[in-house]
């Protein structure tokens, strides 16, 4: 530079040296302002890319649970409706405005489990209805059929799944029956709809509820299975869904949605941007889990970006024209500050939005909890701390099994296992709040997985539902006994009696169903007053208990009339040896505010097979032999006569 310098003139030494000068710090400052523009934008890019990820997937979930509480209220109205007619659901999914409210949504049907014996019978009354073509399909001989009755809006399309069997795909039955055998909404794999025709192709959905009798236990498998009436479903077209769930202002970014973690082809549900073949400079892959069901959300940014590019060349222009420093500082200081505003507003955004979240969390009708990796709580929501009753830090570093009422290392064990794994969950718990009462509820636990499958920490969300569990045990308990005597009703024992009935007969066993009408109580009920004939009735059902087996039934049919069913019973001498005990117990002075009172029973007894083989001719020859009991001077027990033997075909 020096020997350059020397070789030009003074004059333009002076000019050349600051101009190569100045043009070196141009490069330098250049390049350095180019390199942090760059990292700005992508900064931006990846930011923006994180806030569309989240916010689609958070509509998704939040319409799926929508359309979870649309198949609650169709099958609310089964409860409340002794039989819901055709019209009756027209109305009800009219009421809805799916198309309005609920953009996406194929319709509301409702199916029933048809058994092959009574299949053509089924197919005769939906006829009778007014749809003389009706067949169940497809056609063939299976062991069990369903058939979809109700379906609104029974527009074209959905005329096409009328009377369909869904239970004869592999992919709606394997939904059908998890919905059916654990009470919950269950949501199915991949299908072709039925209602699709050959153009306009989507893959298919659909979300199944199961309806149960309302008066019916539901504790376990086995009594959900006896209560089931059918099951209240949507079907889903997922592009339609897609679209109604995002509305009009659909990703840049493309959107692909498998089914569970495959990422085939076969398992591709939904794809925003099929046309596409090259991938994004973003990516991102969500699983969420919908209704028993996992849904894997892979997003692929747009490949070009053509507003970004445009602003990164102008910049690049402007740094490289100025060719001055002070003017190029100039430029790069006003530039950076807008850079820092556009960065500051988006940032913004994020806070308010987490502001948002925030506040929804801790005003939340939910108890809601996160726990780091060693499932100890970081944080509890208000409404969680008021169910569990703990001071409001007292649980933070706690682990969340140390609310269990019993400590089960198994249990432990394999929930941690299963949060490493990444697979969430929802099931009803037991957990001991700080007075040492015990809190009943549904926890769903969601595990948050990094990039490299590493658990990151859990989201818990806590359901209280000890009040709902004990009214249904309340509604359970007056809708099977008798109120004064505690006695199981007419309504129990005669259920009891038909499941016994199938046990005699699969098992070729016998039983014996007594009737028991007490002798004189009028007489003590109309001398001493009801709350006397209240107490001997008391006094008098436990007794009749106490002779019976634990494995009998006795209840109460109403006024001073009871039932006992005896189990395994072999022979009339057997039940007449049951029913002589009964009558000593009863004949046995009763002491009734202070007064002696004596009474007596007349007793009929009826034998399966031996005096009927149905509930109405056994409950007929039993009260037929009571009635020839008291004929025959009270205070005794009579045997039905035998029936006849039944015709033999030729």
């Amino acid at each position: 530079m020096k020997a350059f310098a020397g070789w030009l003139p003074h004059k333009q030494t002076a000019t050349i040296l600051p101009t190569l000068l100045a043009l070196a710090l141009t490069i330098t400052m250049g390049s350095l302002a180019i390199a942090r523009f760059d990292a700005a934008h992508d900064e931006a890019l990846r930011n923006a890319f994180a806030y569309e990820t989240s916010e689609i997937t958070l509509k998704i979930e939040e319409r799926l649970k929508a359309y979870r509480q649309i198949l609650r209220g169709s099958r609310a109205l089964f409860t409340a409706s002794q039989e819901v007619t055709r019209r009756e659901w027209q109305h009800y999914v009219d009421a809805l405005r799916l198309q309005a409210d609920y953009p996406g949504i194929q319709g509301v049907g409702f199916a029933v489990p048809v058994p092959a014996a009574k299949l053509a019978l089924h197919e005769q009354q939906i006829r009778t209805e007014g749809f003389p073509d009706y067949q169940v399909t497809p056609a063939g001989p299976r062991a069990e059929y369903t058939a979809i009755v109700f379906l609104e809006p029974f527009d074209w399309r959905n005329q096409r799944a009328f009377g369909y069997d869904m239970y004869s795909e592999p992919v709606r039955r394997e939904a059908m029956e998890r919905a059916r055998r654990l009470g919950t909404p269950a949501l199915s794999g991949k299908v072709r709809l039925v209602q699709e025709t050959r153009t306009d192709l989507q893959a298919g959905v659909l979300l199944y509820l199961p309806v149960f009798r309302h008066d019916a236990p539901l504790l376990t498998p086995a009594q959900r299975e006896r209560a089931f009436l059918g099951w209240v479903y949507s079907p889903f077209r997922m592009r339609d869904l897609i679209t109604g769930i995002l509305g009009e202002s659909a990703p840049g970014s493309r959107l692909r949605i498998y089914d569970a973690h495959d990422q085939s082809p076969a398992s591709l549900l939904f794809d925003s941007h099929p046309e596409r073949r090259e991938s994004g400079a973003l990516t991102d892959r969500r699983v969420v889990e919908l209704e028993n069901r996992v849904w894997t959300l892979v997003f692929d940014s747009s490949p070009i970006f053509p507003l970004d590019e445009k602003t990164r060349q102008m910049e690049r222009a402007a740094i490289v024209l100025i060719g001055a420093l002070f003017v190029l500082l100039t430029a790069f200081f006003f530039s950076a500050r807008q850079r820092a505003r556009e960065l500051d507003r988006i940032s913004t955004s994020l806070r308010t939005s987490e502001a948002r979240y925030s506040t929804l969390v801790n005003l939340s009708q939910d108890g809601i909890a996160a726990l780091d990796t060693d499932l100890r709580f970081t944080f509890l929501n208000p409404r969680l701390i008021g169910l569990l009753g703990y001071a409001p830090d007292a649980l933070l570093g706690q682990r969340f099994d140390s609310l269990w009422p019993s400590g089960d290392s198994t249990r432990s064990r394999s929930l941690a296992e299963r949060l490493q794994r990444g697979e969430a969950a929802t099931s009803e718990q037991e957990l001991r709040r700080a007075d040492g009462r015990i809190l009943t509820a549904i926890v769903t636990d969601a595990p948050h997985i990094d990039a490299i499958g590493g658990l990151q920490g859990v989201i818990l969300t806590i359901t209280d539902i000890s009040e709902r569990k004990a009214s249904e045990q309340r509604i359970h308990y007056l809708a099977t006994h008798d109120p004064l005597t505690g006695l199981a009703n007419r309504a129990m024992f005669m259920d009891q009696m038909n499941t016994s009935l199938l046990i005699a007969k699969r098992h070729k066993t016998r039983f014996a169903l007594l009737f028991l009408d007490l002798d004189h109580f009028k007489e003590i009920n109309d001398s001493l007053g009801h709350a006397a004939g209240d107490a001997l009735l008391i006094e008098s059902a436990s007794r009749m208990r106490h002779g019976l087996r634990a494995s009998d039934l006795l209840a109460r049919q109403g006024g001073d009339e009871f039932m006992a069913l005896l189990h395994d019973i072999h022979s009339m001498h057997e039940a007449l040896g049951v029913a002589e005990k009964i009558r000593r117990a009863l004949n046995e002075t009763f002491i009734i505010d202070a007064h002696e009172c004596l009474v007596s029973a007349s007793i009929g007894i009826a034998l399966y097979p031996d005096h009927g083989k149905d509930l109405e001719s056994l409950t007929r020859s039993a009260d037929a032999a009571m009635y020839r009991a008291k004929m025959n001077g009270r205070n005794g027990a009579s045997a039905a006569p035998d029936a006849p033997p039944e015709p033999v075909e030729p």
